[in-house]
């Protein structure tokens, strides 16, 4: 994996310089033509090469002079065109090949800092990501990557050809009249100095430009995430509101940038067509001299010379601003892939067992912090889990929860005191090895798009149709899925939206058992199912003794039965051990059991 951009240019250096390389033949190619018009029509009037004046024309005129055999004048205007011809073809078909590499070249640092980007964003913990932004990331991975790739492609095609173009053509016109030469010398520092007004004005604009895509695609997440509770509370004209000013602003700034980089043509065409006029006037008195027979030649490839300089120029102008936009991609890029991740992952992490009753999990006086801040969001959390046991937790709303099962997969690191999982620090412990022992079932389930023996597949690749439907019957799930005629190769859309809640989490609690881990981590991943089919999940998983369960429920019901109760308020523990033990001696227990069992039986 690369670690800068840079390393993917390295990568494709060969790919880039060949090229170049096969464009600087093309430009040869471009700047000779004028060159053999020319001698053709020198050629044609003095008849032989020895009597042509110039050089340049002279030599080019013997050449076509030696494949002419009849010694015929009109043949050496065909024989001249041929050869035109010829470097046509040629040039035709190494401007495809240039362009088959500068696309290939391109692509592969555009996939090359996609795929880095990628790993980088797996290795964030979470709160790497919420620091980053999520809508950063985005824009980052798809926008950026892509005018990264335009930009590479544009430098092979026109960051070598056009400079050689410009200078082979500047020399040449001076050769053929220092006059004109002098013209031609006269645009390149106006066409620089009009290059550099323009992207002085717009390189701040593009970083302004793409600020405001993360703000638009962070818009467009939060109301896709939350289109139920905006219809809900009728606050889609206000979303709209929001969604229309931040596009006028991202609009008015493109429309800014985007009217500067209109100068660049016009410019461009005014001072080519004033030199033009210049020209025209500094060799007015030879146009209308009989004895200067060369002048007519001389003009047409002047002009030739000053069309092809308008048209690289364009050309370049338009590069340019690619190219300047895939250096400002570049950079975000990279700002991105130079972040260090807050958690710490060893190379070579170690492993242990542990066998059934003998402690698997311990947390010693852990505290954490989602800021770099003092303000903790618990403090001094102290507990262990046996092998085998079933570990409840329960608690409030913000009381921790979720955070404890983040910390136990590593989705966060500790800020204090020390995690251990089968007697080695957590952080030690190799990172693939801790999540290949954990099943986790969040609240929220998540099912991805193809089917459902593709969803379990994702957990263990090499599950049989069997033992994934045993999973399923574990999961309390077989009995909707046998109904389908599809089976197992039931379609499962985006996110799981062709199944009620129930059925998605029953799902993801069969693809977790696949697995067959050593903790099963529930975390209120039977909120959505009602009291008697999470008893039966209950009691399937029960009859395994080997596995670890972690339930995490707000209902009494769920945990009662486990071998000990973590209760939580406020980031604090304020109970622990089994039922009947907190019912006495945990007031918060107490109150939740009352307002829900006693209820219950009312």
């Amino acid at each position: 994996m690369i670690k800068t951009v840079k390393d993917a240019y390295k990568r494709n250096i060969a790919s880039i310089a060949f090229g170049s390389f096969l464009k600087i033949i093309e430009a040869v190619f471009d700047l000779l033509i004028p060159l053999f018009m020319k001698a053709i029509i020198d050629l044609t009037h003095y008849q032989s090469p020895e009597a042509i004046p110039q050089v340049f024309s002279a030599r080019l005129a013997a050449f076509i002079r030696a494949f002419n055999f009849s010694n015929n004048p009109l043949y050496d205007a065909l024989t001249g065109g041929l050869i035109i011809l010829m470097m046509g073809i040629v040039g035709y078909i190494i401007t495809m090949i240039s362009h088959y590499i500068a696309a290939h070249a391109s692509v592969n640092v555009g996939s090359a800092a996609r795929a880095a980007l990628y790993q980088k964003i797996l290795v964030f913990s979470k709160k790497d990501r919420k620091n980053i932004g999520h809508s950063k990331l985005l824009t980052v991975m798809n926008s950026d990557t892509y005018q990264l790739q335009q930009g590479v492609f544009l430098f092979v095609r026109l960051a070598v050809r056009a400079p050689f173009i410009l200078i082979g053509a500047l020399i040449v016109s001076f050769v053929l009249d220092w006059r004109v030469g002098l013209a031609y010398v006269a645009i390149v520092p106006l066409i620089l100095l009009v290059y550099g007004l323009v992207l002085r004005k717009t390189s701040k604009g593009y970083v302004e430009i793409q600020s405001d895509l993360d703000q638009l695609s962070n818009q467009v997440s939060e109301v896709t995430q939350g289109a139920k509770v905006l219809r809900a509370s009728n606050n889609q004209d206000l979303e709209n509101d929001k969604f229309q000013t931040k596009t006028a602003a991202y609009e008015a700034k493109s429309v800014r940038v985007n009217r500067f980089n209109g100068l660049i043509n016009p410019l461009t065409f005014a001072i080519t067509s004033l030199v033009l006029v210049a020209i025209i006037l500094l060799l007015q008195k030879d146009l209308f001299d009989v004895n200067n027979t060369t002048i007519a030649s001389t003009i047409i490839a002047e002009m030739s010379y000053l069309a092809l300089i308008f048209f690289v120029t364009v050309q370049l102008s338009q590069a340019v601003i690619d190219i300047v936009k895939g250096l400002i991609s570049s950079l975000r890029i990279d700002s991105v892939l130079s972040i260090k991740p807050s958690m710490t992952i060893v190379e070579d992490g170690k492993t242990a067992s542990v066998n059934k009753g003998e402690q698997l999990l311990t947390f010693n006086n852990v505290s954490f912090s989602f800021t770099d801040s003092e303000q903790y969001f618990f403090t001094d959390l102290s507990f262990q889990i046996r092998k085998g046991e079933t570990f409840g937790i329960i608690g409030g709303t913000g009381s921790g929860k979720s955070t404890i099962i983040n910390l136990i997969e590593r989705f966060y690191d500790a800020t204090e005191g020390e995690i251990l999982y089968k007697g080695i620090p957590i952080t030690r412990y190799d990172l693939k090895a801790l999540r290949n022992d954990i099943g986790l079932v969040n609240q929220k389930s998540s099912l991805f798009k193809g089917t459902i023996k593709s969803n379990f597949l994702m957990s263990n690749p090499q599950a049989t149709d069997a033992q994934i439907i045993e999973a399923l019957k574990r999961a309390e799930a077989y009995t909707f899925v046998k109904k389908y005629r599809d089976g197992l190769d039931y379609e499962v859309q985006e996110g799981g939206t062709n199944f009620s809640g129930g059925q998605r989490q029953r799902l993801c609690i069969g693809r977790a058992l696949i697995k067959e881990p050593e903790i099963l981590i529930l975390d209120d991943a039977t909120s959505a199912l009602d009291l008697l089919t999470d008893k039966r999940i209950r009691t399937r998983l029960n009859k395994d003794k080997e596995m670890t369960k972690v339930i995490v429920s707000q209902r009494v019901a769920t945990i009662q039965n486990a071998d000990y109760i973590l209760v939580l308020e406020g980031g604090r523990v304020v109970g622990l051990g089994k039922h009947k033990d907190l019912l006495t001696t945990c007031p918060i227990y107490q109150e939740i059991y009352e307002t829900q069992i006693k209820k219950e039986k009312r």
